[in-house]
């Protein structure tokens, strides 16, 4: 995936937006048709280190992978003291170590030796990169240096094997403690995970210094990865507590803690060992929950908070439930202690240690939501564009093409509603200020734009109006509607045509007893004692005071209401709190579509 780059001031483009985040959490996997998603490419799964074709070849305990440019995968078999490559053509070939199996037939003694890559010796390889020129490197636990094959060769690149320390200088005194994993920039700098030390960086010629974080030390750091290069090259170090960041080229750097969970306070995952897509997406191995995980970073000012979601492997309230061997979907595959990560051709490539295998996973569409910055699709007139505007809302239970824009695309094509395709793009802002609307209007947007949809609830309406709650006072409603009119004058200079989709919170919606009690259970919602006269009270003003501009609306609220009294309701909400549930989000792309397939004048 390419890096996501900021946009130059361009003028007015499109939107402001009229809603604030209440809460925010993290999207959810993305659906795709495939009954294989989740793929054994190398391994038995049982013990050993027999080489052959790929599926009956045998592995101990694989624990990192790195794959070169002509799809090579190359594993660190950690426990068999030895470095193994997966070809393309289907065959695992042992390429380093040595070493006979021990009497338990689990493990390999490790030790120390350079020279002809077959009969070298290493003591618990657990890290790997491929240098500028193609030379592998891989770092060991127990003889704490860092070697390097090349041409079938094994020597010391730096440190002194069997010599811990932490020293720091030229290649021939630099001391490593415990490294682990390793990442090169585009320069040929190595960086280096070392445990109870933090993130070493070698230089081409070997010389090494520490890299100093002033958010946090990075002590403990395990992992480590780097994307965004050249523009952004952001450095993310995984510990077992906290990820830290820093960009390479200004130096900034902070720290986000791992263990009170992502938006929402949803589960953010041990992070183990990471992979880079661009300078804010990664994906990364979850060994305590034995699953595949993605993460996006927060961006300033719009997009202040990270989450993580579940791409492959159970989802499980006990995390070691999870853990199993299964291919199959995403979410129906199964990893037991996966640790290492890379990632090629919307394709993730896992060292699934406890199942002594190499798994392949075919990645989901991500879309990224936009917010000051460019997501991965860029604008351009060969499609029909679309702004969906929101809070966190717009995107909540989605990666992809199942979040409310992929649908609203699919709805639209499929029923020919434009003569161009239908190209939805995902805006998100958190707790946006008119402040922060202008500044994304004036400086940030650009490009070819048709149809801004501006989501708007209950909740969210409240939170505009702080000292009218609910805002059904005249002052109110008239600020609302001077509001909207400057937005509509402003798009329409444009060409641009603007819709209120009038959405429902779980506590807009119902006044069933049950739907009650399964959101104050959750501890996430303050209900009123009668829904539909806030509903009533607040929001049939609110939507009427635009209706004469004219302004296109969709409300949408008497269709949750009728889809809650319908038997054995679908649930429309995500669990524990009030953002929309996968079916949620595609009830209001199915809505949204239907109004606009109906609305001529749009």
């Amino acid at each position: 995936m390419s890096a996501v780059s900021g946009f130059a001031a361009r003028g007015l483009c499109a939107v402001l937006v009229f809603s604030a985040c209440a809460s925010s959490g993290p999207p959810a996997t993305a659906a795709v048709a495939s009954d294989q998603q989740v793929r054994t490419i190398a391994g038995s799964g049982r013990p050993g280190f027999t080489d052959g074709p790929a599926l009956s070849a045998t592995f101990l305990l694989p624990t990192a992978i790195v794959r070169a440019a002509d799809g090579t995968l190359y594993v660190a078999d950690e426990a068999a003291q030895r470095i193994r490559e997966v070809r393309p053509d289907g065959s695992v070939t042992t390429i380093a170590g040595s070493g006979a199996l021990a009497p338990d037939g689990l493990s390999v003694k490790g030790g120390f030796a350079n020279g002809s890559a077959l009969s070298a010796k290493f003591s618990r390889p657990n890290g790997l990169a491929i240098g500028p020129g193609g030379s592998l490197y891989i770092s060991e636990r127990l003889n704490a240096c860092i070697r390097k094959l090349d041409h079938g060769v094994v020597s010391t690149f730096v440190g002194k094997c069997d010599e811990r320390g932490t020293a720091d200088g030229a290649q021939a005194v630099a001391r490593f403690k415990d490294p682990r994993a390793l990442v090169f920039d585009r320069a040929g700098v190595l960086y280096v995970a070392d445990y109870g030390v933090g993130v070493r960086v070698v230089t081409p010629a070997g010389a090494v210094s520490t890299l100093k974080f002033r958010s946090s030390g990075a002590q403990e750091a395990w992992g480590l990865t780097i994307g965004g290069e050249p523009a952004d090259p952001t450095l993310v170090v995984s510990t077992p507590r906290e990820i830290d960041i820093m960009h390479l080229l200004t130096h900034q750097d902070q720290v986000i803690g791992t263990t009170t969970g992502a938006e929402g306070d949803r589960i953010f995952g041990n992070v183990n060992q990471l992979v880079a897509l661009d300078h804010r997406e990664f994906l990364f191995t979850d060994i305590k929950a034995s699953n595949i995980r993605y993460l996006r970073l927060p961006v300033e000012p719009f997009a202040t908070t990270v989450y993580t979601q579940t791409i492959a492997g159970g989802e499980a309230e006990r995390n070691i439930d999870n853990a199993g061997y299964a291919n199959g979907s995403r979410t129906s595959a199964r990893f037991f202690v996966p640790r290492g990560i890379a990632e090629a051709n919307g394709n993730a490539y896992i060292a699934d240690a406890g199942n002594r295998r190499i798994r392949e996973v075919s990645l989901p569409h991500f879309r990224v939501p936009e917010s000051g910055f460019a997501d991965t699709t860029p604008y351009d007139t060969s499609h029909y564009q679309i702004l969906y505007i929101g809070a966190s809302w717009v995107f909540w239970d989605a990666l992809g093409d199942d979040s409310i824009c992929g649908r609203l695309e699919s709805e639209l094509d499929a029923a020919h509603r434009f003569a161009k395709p239908v190209r939805c793009h995902t805006v998100r802002m958190d707790a946006a200020s008119l402040g922060q609307m202008e500044d994304y209007l004036d400086n940030y947007l650009q490009g070819h734009v048709d149809l801004v949809v501006v989501n708007v609830n209950l909740s969210e309406a409240r939170s505009l109006f702080p000292n009218s709650n609910p805002p059904s006072n005249a002052a109110a409603i008239e600020k609302f509607h001077d509001n909207i009119a400057a937005l509509k004058q402003k798009l329409a200079k444009s060409g641009i045509k603007l819709v209120l989709l009038w959405n429902n919170a779980a506590d807009d919606v119902s006044s069933s007893e049950n739907y009650w009690e399964r959101e104050e259970g959750a501890g996430k919602v303050d209900l009123p004692v009668d829904l539909s006269d806030s509903y009533t009270l607040a929001t049939r003003p609110m939507i009427e005071s635009v209706a004469a501009l004219p302004v296109f609306e969709v409300d949408t609220y008497p269709d949750f209401q009728r889809a809650e009294r319908e038997r054995d309701p679908a649930v429309l909400f995500g669990t524990g709190d009030s953002h929309m549930s996968p079916r949620g989000s595609a009830y209001i792309a199915q809505l949204l579509a239907r109004y606009i397939i109906g609305e001529k004048s749009i």
